[in-house]
């Protein structure tokens, strides 16, 4: 037994002794530095870019054979000014040694720190890497087939762990006059073993112009084959939200997308670009008439849509996004060839509950959108409000939408509007507008009006109350026609019919409201027109039609007086 240990630390011995020889041998006899000008000149003819190498090429031997190097600056391309194209501080690659002596290799650790890149678009719209890629793809000259020498071939390759630390990238867009810059970027990996799992680890900082930066930290169990790519026990953390589950992409030619996904929490409008205020709220709604002058219609991407293969489930527990707000959302995503749908989805909101199902349907020369949407027993105030429609509106209610249209733009899909709409509102106030108090503020004009319509101004003080608001409507073409609008409040009660244009925003309207009480006019119904746009609606008294009802009335009483009289017993003399 003593004698085998003995043997046996003989040999490890020598096996540590063959190593520090070789490793002097190979220090000693192999020096990388000295091809630092062949390296150097070589990018240069490739690229016509310039290479620094300012620190010294080194062999590493224990625990792990490697090489390494330090101060690397690629120059930028021309026009791009002095600033390098890209800085790394330290890379490397580190193999074991006992996989060489039988042909292998496998690599332990790549790693990459330090590293600097800035990428950039000039005014013309060129980039500053299109020089790179352009000699990287100039296709070679084909070489010919060698024979087998013989020797052995390396019988293959792994890849250990990567690691990435400290790395920054920055990215303008002298086009877009935008900026973008990933800070602090940490990248550390399991072993590379194709079609077995590994381990992944990124964090990093994402800064947009002057917006505050994006603090972003990725787990994952990874899987990677040539052809498809699955993360599993997913967990990203983006600022204060997290987002668990899993996610599978195939075909990377034609990417087939499956995803199981749970978000605690987010707030989407905390990363959308604010945009310009279009003016005050007015007493009609949140919006003024200076709006900006005809916009360029944004198309619907219509190779992207033919091309999307995703199927997956989304649960989130608090969401604000477009400035609504909801909990308990369940969506789903089911999009293949063409055909987009999206539903059935459900979620909690503003007191009550949104349920619904949309179609998008590109396969034909027309995009095709179908939409059945319920909101019920939702306050409508708040929701209205963070919609940023109207702020003017209270209560509790029920809307339904069964709509189809077709287009390529939001415009399009205005103007082929079709379908129908239902409201049903209860114990709410139109703040902005005192039905009442504007029949009298009409009556007071009525000595100058002869019959003619007067325009009254409503206030942002007044408001109007209501037990219950119902309306049905009718989309043709993008117009939206109602014939029964029925609104029944403490003192009033209204009716009305008109309609709303829907692309142009524009409303010709007729109100019929009859006072009930707490007025020495209650029970004549008063003829209210409203007109104009959405933003600044118009209100006009009809008093032609008014006068004629005041004339029926007292034509009216003025026959009923002598009926009684003629109907009385005459009194004996």
């Amino acid at each position: 037994m003593k004698k085998t240990l003995k043997i046996l630390g003989l040999t490890l011995a020598a096996l540590v002794g063959l190593l520090i020889v070789t490793a002097l041998v190979v220090s000693f006899v192999f020096d990388p530095n000295q091809y630092k000008d062949d390296v150097i000149h070589l990018v240069k003819e490739k690229t016509g870019r310039d290479l620094k190498i300012e620190k010294k090429i080194g062999w590493s031997f224990f625990p792990r054979l490697g090489v390494e190097a330090g101060g690397l600056e690629l120059s930028n391309a021309p026009g791009f000014g002095k600033e390098p194209f890209a800085k790394i501080d330290a890379a490397g690659v580190r193999v074991e040694f006992l996989p060489l002596l039988s042909g292998r290799v496998a690599v332990d650790t790549v790693f990459l720190h330090g590293l600097h890149l800035n990428l950039a678009k000039n005014a013309a719209g060129k980039n500053n890497w299109e020089d790179l890629a352009a000699k990287e793809t100039r296709p070679a000259k084909p070489e010919p087939e060698k024979k087998e020498s013989g020797k052995p071939s390396l019988a293959g390759l792994s890849v250990g762990r990567l690691d990435i630390r400290r790395a920054n990238i920055n990215w303008h867009d002298a086009v877009a006059g935008s900026t973008l810059a990933v800070h602090n970027l940490e990248l550390s990996t399991g072993k590379f073993v194709s079609g077995e799992p590994l381990d992944l680890r990124l964090r990093f900082e994402l800064a947009r112009d002057k917006a505050a930066p994006i603090k972003t930290v990725l787990q994952s169990r990874l899987t990677a084959s040539p052809d498809a790519l699955t993360l599993a026990k997913l967990d990203l953390k983006v600022d204060d939200s997290r987002l668990t589950g899993s996610m599978e992409i195939h075909n990377f030619a034609s990417p087939a997308l499956r995803f199981d996904l749970a978000l605690d929490k987010i707030d989407l409008d905390r990363y959308l670009t604010p945009e310009k205020p279009a003016g005050k709220a007015t007493a009609g709604g949140a919006k003024s008439a200076s709006t900006p002058a005809a916009e360029q219609p944004v198309e619907l991407p219509l190779s992207t849509l033919l091309s999307l293969d995703v199927k997956g489930k989304f649960r989130i527990q608090e969401m604000k996004a477009l400035g609504l707000r909801s909990k308990d959302a369940h969506i789903q995503l089911n999009a293949r060839n063409g055909l987009i749908v999206f539903g059935p989805n459900q979620a909690k909101l503003y007191g009550g509950g949104y349920r619904g199902e949309t179609v998008l349907d590109v396969r034909g020369k027309i995009p095709q959108l179908k939409m059945d949407e319920k909101l019920e027993q939702v306050q409508i105030g708040p929701l209205l409000k963070d919609m940023q429609l109207f702020d003017h509106y209270t209560g509790t209610g029920n809307i339904g939408l069964k709509l189809t249209t077709q287009g390529f733009d939001a415009g399009q899909i205005k103007k082929n509007l079709n379908g129908t709409a239902a409201i049903a509102f209860r114990d709410g106030k139109i703040e902005g507008l005192d039905l009442i108090k504007l029949i009298e503020q009409a009556r007071a004009l009525s000595d100058t009006a002869r019959g003619r319509q007067v325009t009254v101004k409503a206030r942002e003080s007044d408001a109007t109350l209501f037990k219950s608001l119902t309306a049905n409507l009718r989309v043709v073409n993008g117009v939206a026609q109602n014939d029964d609008l029925a609104l029944d409040g403490p003192n009033l009660r209204a009716t009305g019919r008109g309609t709303a244009d829907l692309a142009r925003e524009t409303l010709n309207y007729r109100l019929k409201v009859t006072i009930t009480e707490s007025t020495e006019h209650r029970g004549t119904t008063v003829p209210v027109i409203v007109s104009g746009t959405f933003a600044n609606p118009s209100y006009n008294v009809d008093f032609g039609e008014l006068l004629k009802q005041e004339a029926e009335k007292q034509i009216e009483k003025q026959l009923q007086k002598g009926l009684e009289q003629l109907l009385q017993p005459k009194k004996r003399k």
